[in-house]
């Protein structure tokens, strides 16, 4: 699917947090909002404009998830590529402090391999909610 300047804009409307359009660029929230369309494919249902289709709240969950992760990046590029929680590291150490993250050490198969970085934002986590809903059932040919 295109992505459109209207589906830009309902995406904003959906989530308001990004409608600055300034720190949050149409080119820059396209990118996510493609990656987003094809993370949701048939089993999704078709995008409807007017409607909340799982289709279109999955789309929109992930390019959000995308885009924050994509900001933290950057960020963290131009400090220096500072480490963010969602690294695998779990302890840092200097001197007498340290710091310790809670964060899973995927094994190959494992359901973390599943959800990838997904489970690090609150957009992320519903999208993994609704690709539940999306595999449930039978799909018709």
């Amino acid at each position: 699917m295109d992505i459109t300047a209207q589906i830009i804009t309902d995406f904003r409307d959906y989530y308001p947090e990004f409608a600055d359009d300034t720190a949050w660029t149409e080119g820059f929230l396209t990118r996510f909002l493609c990656e987003g369309d094809e993370e949701t494919g048939s089993r999704w249902g078709s995008y409807d404009d007017g409607n909340c289709s799982l289709k279109k709240r999955g789309m929109f969950s992930y390019a959000a998830h995308k885009a924050v992760v994509g900001k933290a990046a950057a960020t963290a590029t131009q400090a220096g590529g500072i480490a963010s929680a969602l690294s695998r590291a779990n302890s840092k150490s200097v001197g007498d402090e340290s710091i310790g993250y809670a964060v899973s050490s995927p094994e190959s198969g494992s359901a973390q391999d599943q959800r990838g970085d997904l489970d690090g934002t609150i957009y992320g986590q519903e999208f993994l909610r609704l690709r539940i809903r999306a595999g449930m059932g039978a799909v018709v040919v």
